[in-house]
Protein backbone atom coordinates (compact mmCIF):
# COMPACT_ATOMS: atom_id res chain seq x y z
CA UNK A 1 0.00 0.00 0.00
CA UNK A 2 2.94 2.09 0.34
CA UNK A 3 5.56 3.25 -2.12
CA UNK A 4 8.68 2.22 -1.28
CA UNK A 5 10.87 4.32 -3.60
CA UNK A 6 11.48 7.06 -0.94
CA UNK A 7 12.72 10.63 -1.89
CA UNK A 8 16.52 10.61 -1.61
CA UNK A 9 18.56 13.24 -0.33
CA UNK A 10 20.91 15.05 -2.84
CA UNK A 11 23.76 12.52 -2.90
CA UNK A 12 26.26 14.69 -4.33
CA UNK A 13 26.68 18.50 -4.40
CA UNK A 14 29.17 18.94 -6.82
CA UNK A 15 31.30 21.49 -4.84
CA UNK A 16 32.26 22.58 -1.52
CA UNK A 17 28.71 24.80 -0.02
CA UNK A 18 31.38 27.39 0.58
CA UNK A 19 31.56 28.86 -2.83
CA UNK A 20 27.60 29.82 -2.19
CA UNK A 21 26.34 33.44 -1.10
CA UNK A 22 24.56 32.97 2.14
CA UNK A 23 20.88 33.32 0.35
CA UNK A 24 21.95 30.28 -1.66
CA UNK A 25 23.29 28.68 1.49
CA UNK A 26 20.50 28.96 3.25
CA UNK A 27 18.39 27.87 0.24
CA UNK A 28 20.26 24.91 0.61
CA UNK A 29 19.77 24.10 3.72
CA UNK A 30 15.79 25.01 3.22
CA UNK A 31 15.83 21.82 0.89
CA UNK A 32 18.18 19.57 2.53
CA UNK A 33 15.49 20.10 5.66
CA UNK A 34 11.85 19.53 3.62
CA UNK A 35 13.88 16.58 1.89
CA UNK A 36 14.51 14.97 5.64
CA UNK A 37 10.78 15.97 6.56
CA UNK A 38 9.36 14.08 3.42
CA UNK A 39 11.20 11.20 4.79
CA UNK A 40 9.88 11.16 8.33
CA UNK A 41 6.57 11.59 7.55
CA UNK A 42 6.97 8.97 5.17
CA UNK A 43 8.59 6.24 7.60
CA UNK A 44 6.48 7.76 10.52
CA UNK A 45 3.03 7.40 8.04
CA UNK A 46 4.30 3.76 7.32
CA UNK A 47 4.50 2.41 10.93
CA UNK A 48 1.54 3.83 11.54
CA UNK A 49 0.12 2.03 8.89
CA UNK A 50 1.74 -0.95 10.07
CA UNK A 51 0.18 -1.20 13.00
CA UNK A 52 -3.27 -0.55 12.06
CA UNK A 53 -2.74 -3.49 9.28
CA UNK A 54 -2.01 -5.67 12.66
CA UNK A 55 -5.34 -4.49 14.49
CA UNK A 56 -6.74 -5.87 11.70
CA UNK A 57 -6.01 -9.03 10.91
CA UNK A 58 -6.42 -9.52 14.73
CA UNK A 59 -10.20 -8.69 14.27
CA UNK A 60 -10.48 -11.01 11.76
CA UNK A 61 -10.93 -8.77 8.89
CA UNK A 62 -11.21 -11.32 6.72
CA UNK A 63 -14.17 -13.17 8.09
CA UNK A 64 -15.96 -9.62 6.74
CA UNK A 65 -16.64 -10.54 3.29
CA UNK A 66 -18.41 -7.49 1.51
CA UNK A 67 -15.10 -5.26 2.95
CA UNK A 68 -12.28 -7.84 1.50
CA UNK A 69 -12.86 -6.84 -1.81
CA UNK A 70 -12.90 -3.20 -0.96
CA UNK A 71 -9.38 -3.22 0.91
CA UNK A 72 -8.15 -5.31 -1.93
CA UNK A 73 -9.44 -2.48 -4.67
CA UNK A 74 -7.94 -0.13 -2.40
CA UNK A 75 -4.26 -1.63 -2.34
CA UNK A 76 -4.24 -2.36 -6.38
CA UNK A 77 -5.50 1.45 -7.13
CA UNK A 78 -2.60 2.58 -4.50
CA UNK A 79 0.33 0.08 -6.37
CA UNK A 80 -1.32 1.61 -9.41
CA UNK A 81 -0.41 5.35 -8.33
CA UNK A 82 2.99 3.59 -6.47
CA UNK A 83 4.18 2.20 -9.83
CA UNK A 84 3.48 5.46 -11.67
CA UNK A 85 5.33 7.40 -9.08
CA UNK A 86 8.37 5.26 -9.79
CA UNK A 87 8.53 5.76 -13.01
CA UNK A 88 7.56 9.66 -12.02
CA UNK A 89 10.97 9.29 -10.10
CA UNK A 90 13.52 7.44 -12.34
CA UNK A 91 12.51 9.81 -15.58
CA UNK A 92 13.67 13.03 -12.79
CA UNK A 93 16.47 10.82 -11.75
CA UNK A 94 18.00 10.89 -15.35
CA UNK A 95 17.38 14.08 -16.51
CA UNK A 96 19.02 14.94 -12.70
CA UNK A 97 22.29 12.72 -13.71
CA UNK A 98 22.57 14.23 -16.99
CA UNK A 99 22.26 17.79 -15.84
CA UNK A 100 25.17 16.95 -13.18
CA UNK A 101 26.85 15.01 -15.95
CA UNK A 102 27.04 18.78 -17.44
CA UNK A 103 28.31 20.12 -14.28
CA UNK A 104 31.07 18.21 -13.96
CA UNK A 105 32.07 19.31 -17.33
CA UNK A 106 31.88 22.68 -16.61
CA UNK A 107 34.20 22.17 -13.19
CA UNK A 108 36.47 20.72 -15.57
CA UNK A 109 36.42 23.48 -17.95
CA UNK A 110 37.25 25.61 -15.13
CA UNK A 111 40.15 24.02 -14.46
CA UNK A 112 41.75 23.68 -17.81
CA UNK A 113 41.28 27.78 -18.78
CA UNK A 114 42.83 28.65 -14.94
CA UNK A 115 45.03 31.76 -15.73
CA UNK A 116 42.56 33.16 -18.38
CA UNK A 117 40.11 35.25 -16.62
CA UNK A 118 37.79 35.74 -19.71
CA UNK A 119 37.20 32.33 -20.21
CA UNK A 120 36.87 31.40 -16.47
CA UNK A 121 34.25 34.23 -16.12
CA UNK A 122 32.50 32.73 -19.04
CA UNK A 123 33.05 29.62 -17.72
CA UNK A 124 31.08 30.69 -14.38
CA UNK A 125 28.66 31.64 -16.10
CA UNK A 126 27.61 28.63 -17.95
CA UNK A 127 28.11 26.27 -14.61
CA UNK A 128 25.41 29.14 -13.18
CA UNK A 129 22.93 28.33 -15.83
CA UNK A 130 23.29 24.19 -15.29
CA UNK A 131 22.96 24.34 -11.74
CA UNK A 132 19.67 26.27 -12.06
CA UNK A 133 19.06 24.06 -14.98
CA UNK A 134 19.56 20.98 -12.49
CA UNK A 135 17.21 22.82 -10.62
CA UNK A 136 14.46 23.16 -12.44
CA UNK A 137 14.70 19.41 -13.76
CA UNK A 138 14.25 18.30 -9.97
CA UNK A 139 11.17 21.08 -9.25
CA UNK A 140 9.32 19.84 -12.82
CA UNK A 141 9.93 16.34 -11.34
CA UNK A 142 8.53 17.16 -8.30
CA UNK A 143 5.72 18.71 -10.31
CA UNK A 144 4.78 15.38 -12.11
CA UNK A 145 4.75 13.38 -8.71
CA UNK A 146 2.34 15.95 -7.77
CA UNK A 147 0.16 15.72 -10.46
CA UNK A 148 0.56 11.79 -9.99
CA UNK A 149 -0.94 11.93 -6.81
CA UNK A 150 -3.38 14.34 -7.21
CA UNK A 151 -4.84 12.33 -10.49
CA UNK A 152 -4.97 9.40 -8.01
CA UNK A 153 -6.18 10.47 -4.60
CA UNK A 154 -9.92 11.04 -5.11
CA UNK A 155 -9.94 6.87 -6.22
CA UNK A 156 -7.93 6.54 -3.54
CA UNK A 157 -10.45 8.51 -0.52
CA UNK A 158 -13.57 6.67 -2.24
CA UNK A 159 -11.99 3.53 -2.16
CA UNK A 160 -11.49 4.04 1.78
CA UNK A 161 -14.82 5.81 1.93
CA UNK A 162 -16.72 2.54 0.23
CA UNK A 163 -14.66 0.36 2.68
CA UNK A 164 -16.40 2.16 5.65
CA UNK A 165 -19.93 1.96 3.92
CA UNK A 166 -19.49 -1.77 3.58
CA UNK A 167 -18.45 -2.10 7.07
CA UNK A 168 -21.25 -0.91 8.47
CA UNK A 169 -23.84 -3.55 6.85
CA UNK A 170 -21.67 -6.53 6.84
CA UNK A 171 -22.56 -8.81 9.45
CA UNK A 172 -19.29 -10.71 10.30
CA UNK A 173 -17.77 -6.85 10.85
CA UNK A 174 -17.50 -6.24 14.73
CA UNK A 175 -17.27 -3.09 16.30
CA UNK A 176 -14.07 -3.45 16.98
CA UNK A 177 -13.23 -4.12 13.49
CA UNK A 178 -15.42 -0.97 12.12
CA UNK A 179 -13.12 1.39 14.69
CA UNK A 180 -10.12 -0.16 13.15
CA UNK A 181 -11.10 -0.04 9.53
CA UNK A 182 -11.55 3.83 10.64
CA UNK A 183 -8.38 4.08 11.83
CA UNK A 184 -6.95 2.47 9.02
CA UNK A 185 -8.86 4.76 6.30
CA UNK A 186 -7.85 7.86 8.03
CA UNK A 187 -4.65 6.79 8.26
CA UNK A 188 -4.00 6.12 4.71
CA UNK A 189 -5.74 9.93 4.26
CA UNK A 190 -3.53 11.25 6.10
CA UNK A 191 -0.62 10.01 4.55
CA UNK A 192 -1.41 11.01 1.15
CA UNK A 193 -2.35 14.53 2.30
CA UNK A 194 0.68 14.74 4.13
CA UNK A 195 3.12 13.66 1.08
CA UNK A 196 1.46 16.09 -0.99
CA UNK A 197 1.58 19.22 1.81
CA UNK A 198 5.76 17.80 2.07
CA UNK A 199 6.14 17.95 -1.73
CA UNK A 200 4.81 21.21 -2.46
CA UNK A 201 6.91 22.59 0.44
CA UNK A 202 9.96 21.09 -1.14
CA UNK A 203 8.96 22.07 -4.65
CA UNK A 204 8.57 25.59 -3.56
CA UNK A 205 12.14 25.47 -1.35
CA UNK A 206 13.41 24.15 -4.65
CA UNK A 207 12.00 27.10 -6.76
CA UNK A 208 13.64 29.45 -4.12
CA UNK A 209 16.74 27.99 -4.64
CA UNK A 210 16.60 27.95 -8.12
CA UNK A 211 15.80 31.84 -8.19
CA UNK A 212 18.34 32.60 -5.55
CA UNK A 213 21.42 30.84 -7.65
CA UNK A 214 20.10 32.51 -10.93
CA UNK A 215 20.56 36.08 -9.43
CA UNK A 216 23.99 35.39 -7.60
CA UNK A 217 27.08 35.94 -8.58
CA UNK A 218 28.43 32.63 -8.52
Amino acid sequence: MSCKFIETLESRQLLSASVFNATVAADRLAVRADLLQFRADFLSADATLLSDRTALKNDNVKAATTVVPLIKKLHTDAKTMGTQLLQDRLTERSNVLKDESVIVGDLVQILKDRGNATAVAADKTKLKADRVALQNDMIAGINTRLATRQAAHDQLVADGAAILTAAQTDPNASAQLKTDLTNWVNSFDSKLNTAQTDLTNLANARTKLANDLAASNV
